[in-house]
């Protein structure tokens, strides 16, 4: 499903149509009911983000398409990459009304680190993502670099945040597995810092940033061919960027196939919601089938579009499978994953 027409925003369906995803929630779910409860959203990262503005979205509307339309509210609770948010969810009550809106790196996370992690990831039961924004790696039209083979040839410096985000992943997969010289500067502030310094001449590109990002606050870089996308970490193209292959493209073995799988999931899980693996099925039918309701909704499309925030929406049952292929990653890939992506080898 394209644009609607109606809306500015981009509302797509990953998996399955929406109304097969609103029509999902069993017989069983019609007696279950959130009357004169208040449901939380528990956001994992702090207030302002994209997770947060998000989260706040679908708190505003998801009670409309739950039985009973219980009050949702939404409360910050950042620490640990989502962690300290994920043990709340689940150690909380086990009647659905306690979500989880965590950062996507959060099974990563737990894949690379499991003896810090302390959640199972995979034992939750996911709701759906609203939003799964396209991140490539672009470089700036002066710097001679305009696809991966060039890179392979040319050093270009790429500007990042710090060590650990995917501005600095990237370029640093990228480099490990396919032979790019991608030389990475990390300490910006942020993307408006490492915009800035493409535009100075001071770096050639920039490690990660999503498409729709460009859209809305570089348009003039878009019109005038200001950047050159070398690669989008995606499972598959984004339709607004066809001819940007992705990084899974150029893998020649089934280890650089899932070495690259893994980072693109992560990016796929996006903005999502989960609740604890307690929670009975039949609500999770409703909650599932809530949110794909909601994302259809003209109300929160307006809503959304007004805030400039893309809808492309994974249904819970893909998530929850997108999730489990990457918890079922082998240690050796994921050990093979966290050399490609370390600055130290």
């Amino acid at each position: 499903m394209g644009d609607t027409g109606k809306h500015p925003v981009r509302m797509i369906v990953r998996g399955v149509s929406l109304a097969l995803a609103a029509c999902a929630a069993v017989p069983a779910a019609a007696q279950e009911t959130w009357q004169g409860k208040t449901a939380s959203i528990v956001i994992g990262s702090a207030p302002g983000g994209s997770y947060d503005l998000y989260a706040r979205l679908v708190a505003r509307h998801l009670g409309r398409f739950l039985p009973g339309n219980p009050a949702v509210v939404a409360r910050n609770l950042p620490g640990a990459a989502s962690i300290q948010a994920a043990h709340f969810v689940g150690e909380g009550a086990k009647d659905g009304t306690i979500l989880g809106a965590p950062l996507n790196i959060l099974p990563l996370q737990q894949l690379l680190e499991p003896e810090k992690a302390g959640v199972d990831a995979g034992s939750f039961q996911w709701i759906g993502s609203v939003a799964s924004p396209t991140n490539l790696l672009a470089t700036w039209h002066t710097s001679g670099v305009k696809t991966l083979d060039d890179a392979r040839r040319k050093e270009v410096v790429i500007g990042a945040a710090s060590p650990g985000t995917t501005t600095e992943m990237y370029p640093l997969m990228a480099n490990d597995l396919f032979g790019t010289k991608f030389r990475v500067v990390t300490g910006y502030l942020g993307g408006t810092e490492i915009n800035l310094a493409m535009e100075r001449g001071e770096v050639g590109g920039r490690g990660a940033n999503t498409y729709i990002s460009y859209v809305f606050q570089n348009p003039d870089w878009l019109r005038d061919g200001k950047l050159n996308f070398i690669f989008q970490m995606a499972l598959e193209r984004d339709p607004r960027v066809p001819d940007t292959p992705t990084l899974l493209e150029f893998a020649r073995d089934d280890e650089e196939r899932k070495v690259v799988s893994m980072m693109a999931i992560t990016e796929l899980i996006g903005r999502s919601y989960f609740v604890a693996g307690g929670v009975s099925s039949a609500r999770v039918e409703l909650l599932r089938a809530a949110l794909a309701a909601a994302v259809r909704d003209e109300q929160f499309l307006d809503e959304a579009g007004k805030a400039k925030l893309d809808i492309d929406f994974v249904p819970g049952a893909k998530l929850q499978a997108l999730v489990g292929d990457l918890m079922r990653t082998t240690p050796a890939v994921a050990a093979r994953f966290k050399r490609a992506v370390s600055a130290r080898k």
